[in-house]
């Protein structure tokens, strides 16, 4: 018998499929970084997939420590095809943003619920998702300071997403 309630349960399992949605996105981002010759793009995009799919495991660990069963639903196919790094990146904001309405609509059901184990957990995904929005956020004002991406600009901009995704596996 699960020891938080079978409703909450089923919202995690919700947030689990939206985790394992991300991961394919980014993977889908990724693939079209790697055909348009922006192998520094790639290598931060894929790193993030894994990491997505990571938030994933952790969901489904958590609901099977907790008694209940993980679920993965069918999922809507993730967009594959992008103007430009620059479309990318703003929908991965754009998407971020998302995660985080539906991690707290998850926080509050468990404030409602006075669910304090549910709430504990969560508690790594709020630290997570302010990560997320300032590292995307950050990106973003990088593309609007050099303009349009194009030639050098485009280079250095692959460049640095590189240097990203090598000190990310550093840590």
């Amino acid at each position: 018998m699960p020891i938080i309630s079978e409703e909450t349960i089923k919202a995690l399992n919700v947030q689990l499929n939206e985790e394992h949605f991300s991961s394919n996105l980014y993977f889908n981002m990724a693939g079209w970084a790697s055909k348009n010759g922006l192998p520094g793009a790639s290598a931060f995009l894929n790193m993030h997939a894994k990491e997505e799919h990571e938030h994933l495991e952790l969901f489904s660990n958590f609901i099977k420590k907790v008694g209940g069963q993980p679920v993965m639903s069918a999922m809507q196919e993730p967009v594959s095809s992008f103007e430009s790094i620059e479309d990318i990146f703003n929908k991965i904001l754009q998407h971020e943003k998302y995660i985080t309405s539906c991690i707290k609509k998850l926080v509050n059901k468990a404030m409602e619920d006075k669910d304090y184990i549910t709430l504990k957990f969560l508690d790594w995904f709020i630290d997570e998702q302010v990560e997320e929005e300032e590292l995307f956020s950050s990106i973003i004002d990088k593309i609007k300071i050099l303009g349009e991406l194009k030639g050098r600009d485009l280079y250095m901009f692959d460049e640095y997403l590189a240097s990203l995704a090598s000190a990310s596996k550093e840590e």
